[in-house]
């Protein structure tokens, strides 16, 4: 199930376009950054784009290790594109 929600906001997320051009982005950040959910804190999944700038396509939360789960959503992010770089970095 949480696996289902991490999917879903990535995709959410993806859909997005740049940060803060999407009319709620920046308060959902800020709520983000101030309001851990679970005890490790929830990990972000960057993607950089093609002007080479790094831009929010995920969120892994909830988990115990959200960190490893991010590297796992990365991984399979990776096999559906290999062209793509991405990193995990703490959203709170």
């Amino acid at each position: 199930m949480k696996a289902a929600w991490a999917l879903a906001i990535v995709l959410s997320l993806t859909a997005c376009g740049k940060d803060g051009d999407v009319e709620g982005y920046d308060a959902f950040a800020s709520y983000v950054k101030e309001h851990q959910v679970g005890s490790d804190p929830d990990n972000w999944i960057e993607m950089r784009n093609s002007y080479g700038e790094w831009e929010r396509t995920g969120l892994i939360f909830g988990y115990l290790g959200d960190y490893g789960e991010c590297q796992k959503a990365i991984a399979g992010l990776k096999l559906a594109n290999d062209a793509r770089e991405y990193r995990c970095v703490p959203a709170n």
